[in-house]
Protein backbone atom coordinates (compact mmCIF):
# COMPACT_ATOMS: atom_id res chain seq x y z
CA UNK A 1 0.00 0.00 0.00
CA UNK A 2 1.28 3.88 0.02
CA UNK A 3 2.96 5.23 3.06
CA UNK A 4 1.76 4.19 6.29
CA UNK A 5 1.70 8.38 7.39
CA UNK A 6 -1.13 8.86 4.40
CA UNK A 7 -4.39 9.28 5.88
CA UNK A 8 -3.02 9.49 9.40
CA UNK A 9 -5.48 11.35 11.96
CA UNK A 10 -8.50 10.81 9.77
CA UNK A 11 -12.11 9.40 10.28
CA UNK A 12 -13.20 7.40 6.69
CA UNK A 13 -16.23 6.12 6.36
CA UNK A 14 -16.77 3.60 3.80
CA UNK A 15 -20.14 1.38 2.49
CA UNK A 16 -20.69 -1.52 1.10
CA UNK A 17 -18.05 -3.62 2.98
CA UNK A 18 -17.83 -6.70 1.06
CA UNK A 19 -15.07 -9.21 0.21
CA UNK A 20 -14.01 -7.25 -2.78
CA UNK A 21 -13.13 -2.95 -3.35
CA UNK A 22 -14.83 -2.04 0.09
CA UNK A 23 -13.15 -4.10 2.32
CA UNK A 24 -9.49 -3.41 0.28
CA UNK A 25 -10.69 0.27 0.55
CA UNK A 26 -11.82 -0.19 4.51
CA UNK A 27 -8.53 -1.95 5.24
CA UNK A 28 -6.04 0.09 3.35
CA UNK A 29 -7.05 3.24 4.71
CA UNK A 30 -6.28 1.86 8.38
CA UNK A 31 -3.24 0.77 7.19
CA UNK A 32 -2.37 4.15 6.23
CA UNK A 33 -3.02 5.84 9.50
CA UNK A 34 -6.99 5.93 9.27
CA UNK A 35 -9.94 5.58 11.83
CA UNK A 36 -12.43 3.33 9.60
CA UNK A 37 -16.08 3.29 10.11
CA UNK A 38 -17.75 0.39 8.06
CA UNK A 39 -21.18 -0.35 6.60
CA UNK A 40 -23.17 -2.96 4.82
CA UNK A 41 -25.82 -4.87 4.47
CA UNK A 42 -24.26 -8.17 5.50
CA UNK A 43 -23.12 -8.48 9.05
CA UNK A 44 -20.73 -11.88 8.42
CA UNK A 45 -18.10 -9.77 6.53
CA UNK A 46 -17.90 -6.92 8.81
CA UNK A 47 -17.61 -9.29 11.90
CA UNK A 48 -15.05 -10.68 9.89
CA UNK A 49 -12.75 -7.50 9.21
CA UNK A 50 -13.43 -5.77 12.48
CA UNK A 51 -11.66 -8.52 13.71
CA UNK A 52 -8.81 -8.12 11.08
CA UNK A 53 -8.55 -4.77 11.76
CA UNK A 54 -8.38 -5.05 15.44
CA UNK A 55 -5.63 -7.60 15.15
CA UNK A 56 -3.64 -5.20 13.56
CA UNK A 57 -4.50 -2.45 15.89
CA UNK A 58 -6.74 -0.73 13.33
CA UNK A 59 -9.39 1.44 15.01
CA UNK A 60 -12.67 0.72 13.42
CA UNK A 61 -15.91 0.16 14.16
CA UNK A 62 -19.15 -0.92 11.85
CA UNK A 63 -22.88 -1.01 11.14
CA UNK A 64 -25.30 -3.15 9.17
CA UNK A 65 -26.28 -0.52 7.20
CA UNK A 66 -28.96 -0.52 3.62
CA UNK A 67 -28.09 2.87 1.71
CA UNK A 68 -31.30 2.41 0.92
CA UNK A 69 -32.44 2.93 4.00
CA UNK A 70 -31.78 7.22 5.62
CA UNK A 71 -31.59 6.32 8.84
CA UNK A 72 -28.82 4.23 8.14
CA UNK A 73 -27.29 6.11 6.39
CA UNK A 74 -27.52 8.53 9.13
CA UNK A 75 -26.65 6.46 11.97
CA UNK A 76 -23.21 5.53 9.47
CA UNK A 77 -22.19 9.12 10.10
CA UNK A 78 -23.06 9.26 14.05
CA UNK A 79 -21.32 6.07 14.88
CA UNK A 80 -18.32 7.87 13.11
CA UNK A 81 -18.83 11.32 15.19
CA UNK A 82 -19.37 9.30 18.57
CA UNK A 83 -17.22 7.05 18.23
CA UNK A 84 -13.42 8.88 16.24
CA UNK A 85 -15.01 12.38 17.12
CA UNK A 86 -15.98 13.62 13.13
CA UNK A 87 -15.86 12.56 9.31
CA UNK A 88 -12.79 13.18 7.14
CA UNK A 89 -13.61 10.88 4.11
CA UNK A 90 -16.75 9.15 2.25
CA UNK A 91 -16.51 6.46 0.14
CA UNK A 92 -19.82 5.49 -1.57
CA UNK A 93 -19.19 1.97 -2.57
CA UNK A 94 -22.14 0.10 -2.14
CA UNK A 95 -23.59 -1.15 -5.13
CA UNK A 96 -26.26 -3.08 -7.14
CA UNK A 97 -25.31 -4.73 -10.20
CA UNK A 98 -28.72 -5.30 -11.72
CA UNK A 99 -30.01 -7.59 -14.40
CA UNK A 100 -27.87 -9.00 -17.05
CA UNK A 101 -29.29 -9.30 -20.79
CA UNK A 102 -32.39 -7.21 -20.05
CA UNK A 103 -32.91 -4.63 -22.52
CA UNK A 104 -35.88 -1.89 -21.99
CA UNK A 105 -38.47 -3.61 -24.46
CA UNK A 106 -38.32 -6.76 -22.58
CA UNK A 107 -37.81 -5.88 -19.35
CA UNK A 108 -38.93 -4.32 -16.02
CA UNK A 109 -38.50 -0.75 -15.03
CA UNK A 110 -38.20 -1.72 -11.52
CA UNK A 111 -34.99 -3.47 -11.94
CA UNK A 112 -34.29 0.16 -13.18
CA UNK A 113 -35.47 1.84 -10.11
CA UNK A 114 -33.48 -0.81 -7.88
CA UNK A 115 -30.38 -0.12 -9.68
CA UNK A 116 -30.80 3.67 -9.12
CA UNK A 117 -32.05 3.32 -5.37
CA UNK A 118 -28.78 1.93 -4.07
CA UNK A 119 -25.88 3.29 -7.19
CA UNK A 120 -27.52 6.63 -7.75
CA UNK A 121 -29.83 7.41 -4.77
CA UNK A 122 -27.84 5.32 -2.07
CA UNK A 123 -24.95 7.22 -2.78
CA UNK A 124 -26.68 10.84 -2.52
CA UNK A 125 -28.63 9.38 0.95
CA UNK A 126 -25.15 8.75 2.20
CA UNK A 127 -23.69 12.16 0.74
CA UNK A 128 -26.16 13.95 2.68
CA UNK A 129 -26.16 12.72 6.00
CA UNK A 130 -22.13 13.20 6.16
CA UNK A 131 -22.50 16.83 4.79
CA UNK A 132 -23.15 18.60 8.35
CA UNK A 133 -20.11 16.70 9.86
CA UNK A 134 -18.00 16.80 7.02
CA UNK A 135 -18.90 20.86 7.28
CA UNK A 136 -17.81 20.56 11.05
CA UNK A 137 -14.50 18.84 9.84
CA UNK A 138 -13.98 21.85 8.31
CA UNK A 139 -13.94 20.59 5.20
CA UNK A 140 -13.14 16.51 3.66
CA UNK A 141 -13.23 14.20 0.74
CA UNK A 142 -16.09 12.01 -1.00
CA UNK A 143 -15.31 9.37 -3.14
CA UNK A 144 -17.72 7.68 -5.56
CA UNK A 145 -16.97 4.05 -7.00
CA UNK A 146 -18.24 4.58 -10.89
CA UNK A 147 -18.00 2.14 -13.26
CA UNK A 148 -16.21 1.33 -17.04
CA UNK A 149 -19.51 0.37 -17.91
CA UNK A 150 -20.06 4.38 -18.09
CA UNK A 151 -17.27 4.55 -20.46
CA UNK A 152 -17.87 1.39 -22.79
CA UNK A 153 -21.94 0.68 -22.93
CA UNK A 154 -23.33 -2.25 -23.82
CA UNK A 155 -26.85 -3.84 -24.77
CA UNK A 156 -28.76 -5.05 -21.84
CA UNK A 157 -26.83 -3.64 -19.03
CA UNK A 158 -28.97 -0.71 -19.07
CA UNK A 159 -29.95 -0.27 -15.14
CA UNK A 160 -26.40 -0.04 -14.22
CA UNK A 161 -24.74 1.38 -16.83
CA UNK A 162 -27.45 4.42 -15.94
CA UNK A 163 -27.01 4.69 -12.82
CA UNK A 164 -23.60 5.03 -12.52
CA UNK A 165 -23.68 7.39 -15.55
CA UNK A 166 -26.03 9.55 -13.49
CA UNK A 167 -23.70 9.48 -10.34
CA UNK A 168 -20.71 10.56 -12.17
CA UNK A 169 -22.55 13.86 -13.40
CA UNK A 170 -23.75 14.23 -9.49
CA UNK A 171 -20.33 13.97 -8.59
CA UNK A 172 -19.82 16.91 -11.09
CA UNK A 173 -22.64 18.74 -9.82
CA UNK A 174 -21.57 18.45 -5.61
CA UNK A 175 -17.82 19.27 -6.20
CA UNK A 176 -19.65 23.06 -7.49
CA UNK A 177 -21.95 22.92 -4.40
CA UNK A 178 -19.23 21.72 -1.76
CA UNK A 179 -16.58 23.20 -3.12
CA UNK A 180 -16.72 26.07 -1.10
CA UNK A 181 -16.87 24.08 2.36
CA UNK A 182 -13.63 22.65 1.08
CA UNK A 183 -15.43 19.46 0.66
CA UNK A 184 -13.87 17.34 -2.40
CA UNK A 185 -16.21 15.34 -4.67
CA UNK A 186 -14.34 12.85 -7.44
CA UNK A 187 -14.99 9.50 -8.31
CA UNK A 188 -12.83 6.27 -9.34
CA UNK A 189 -13.73 4.27 -12.56
CA UNK A 190 -12.87 0.75 -11.79
CA UNK A 191 -13.10 -1.43 -14.76
CA UNK A 192 -12.98 -5.48 -14.82
CA UNK A 193 -11.43 -6.02 -11.49
CA UNK A 194 -9.52 -9.54 -10.62
CA UNK A 195 -10.66 -10.05 -7.27
CA UNK A 196 -12.93 -12.26 -5.61
CA UNK A 197 -15.89 -11.05 -7.10
CA UNK A 198 -14.95 -11.99 -10.50
CA UNK A 199 -12.87 -14.54 -9.70
CA UNK A 200 -16.21 -16.23 -8.41
CA UNK A 201 -18.32 -15.01 -11.01
CA UNK A 202 -16.21 -15.68 -14.02
CA UNK A 203 -17.08 -19.41 -14.39
CA UNK A 204 -21.15 -18.28 -14.98
CA UNK A 205 -19.70 -15.65 -17.35
CA UNK A 206 -17.97 -17.92 -19.43
CA UNK A 207 -20.55 -20.74 -19.51
CA UNK A 208 -22.93 -18.35 -20.59
CA UNK A 209 -20.58 -17.57 -23.21
CA UNK A 210 -19.93 -20.98 -24.72
CA UNK A 211 -16.10 -20.38 -23.33
CA UNK A 212 -14.02 -21.84 -20.90
CA UNK A 213 -12.74 -20.10 -17.89
CA UNK A 214 -9.45 -19.89 -19.30
CA UNK A 215 -10.75 -18.75 -22.80
CA UNK A 216 -12.85 -16.16 -21.09
CA UNK A 217 -10.17 -14.61 -18.90
CA UNK A 218 -7.86 -14.55 -22.26
CA UNK A 219 -10.80 -12.24 -23.95
CA UNK A 220 -10.84 -9.91 -21.01
CA UNK A 221 -6.85 -9.40 -21.58
CA UNK A 222 -7.04 -9.09 -25.10
CA UNK A 223 -9.31 -5.96 -24.38
CA UNK A 224 -6.60 -4.28 -22.07
CA UNK A 225 -3.16 -2.38 -22.83
CA UNK A 226 -1.19 -4.28 -19.98
CA UNK A 227 -0.83 -7.94 -19.79
CA UNK A 228 -2.87 -8.72 -16.85
CA UNK A 229 -6.01 -6.96 -15.76
CA UNK A 230 -6.09 -4.44 -12.41
CA UNK A 231 -6.88 -5.89 -9.57
CA UNK A 232 -9.37 -4.79 -6.74
CA UNK A 233 -6.16 -3.71 -4.15
CA UNK A 234 -5.32 -1.14 -7.03
CA UNK A 235 -8.40 0.56 -7.30
CA UNK A 236 -8.12 0.93 -4.18
CA UNK A 237 -4.95 2.70 -3.73
CA UNK A 238 -6.54 5.31 -5.96
CA UNK A 239 -9.77 5.49 -3.62
CA UNK A 240 -7.00 6.31 -0.81
CA UNK A 241 -5.07 9.17 -3.27
CA UNK A 242 -8.38 10.80 -3.58
CA UNK A 243 -9.18 10.83 0.34
CA UNK A 244 -5.57 12.10 0.70
CA UNK A 245 -4.39 15.67 1.02
CA UNK A 246 -2.46 14.69 -1.84
CA UNK A 247 -5.44 14.99 -4.13
CA UNK A 248 -6.24 18.43 -2.05
CA UNK A 249 -6.99 20.34 -5.49
CA UNK A 250 -8.82 17.34 -7.32
CA UNK A 251 -12.68 17.83 -6.96
CA UNK A 252 -14.98 17.00 -9.54
CA UNK A 253 -12.76 14.58 -11.19
CA UNK A 254 -12.69 10.81 -12.67
CA UNK A 255 -9.61 8.74 -12.50
CA UNK A 256 -10.04 5.07 -14.56
CA UNK A 257 -8.41 2.08 -13.14
CA UNK A 258 -8.93 -0.48 -16.45
CA UNK A 259 -5.46 -1.93 -17.18
CA UNK A 260 -5.66 0.55 -20.16
CA UNK A 261 -9.41 -0.92 -21.48
CA UNK A 262 -10.42 2.58 -22.21
CA UNK A 263 -8.93 5.90 -22.23
CA UNK A 264 -10.85 9.08 -21.22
Amino acid sequence: MMGSELLAGKVIVVSGVGPGLGRRVAEGAGLVGASVVMGARSVDYLDELAARLKDRDIPSVYRRSDVTVTADCRELITAAEETFGGVDGVVCNASASGPFGATLEDGDLDAWQDAFDVNFFGSLRLVQAAIPALKRRGGGSVVFVGSQIVRRVFAGRGPYASSKAALLTASHVLARELGPYDIRVNTVVPGRMWGPSLQSGIGRLAASRGLTVEEQKQKMLDDVSLPRLATDEECARAVLFLLSDMAAAMTGQSIDVNAGETFH
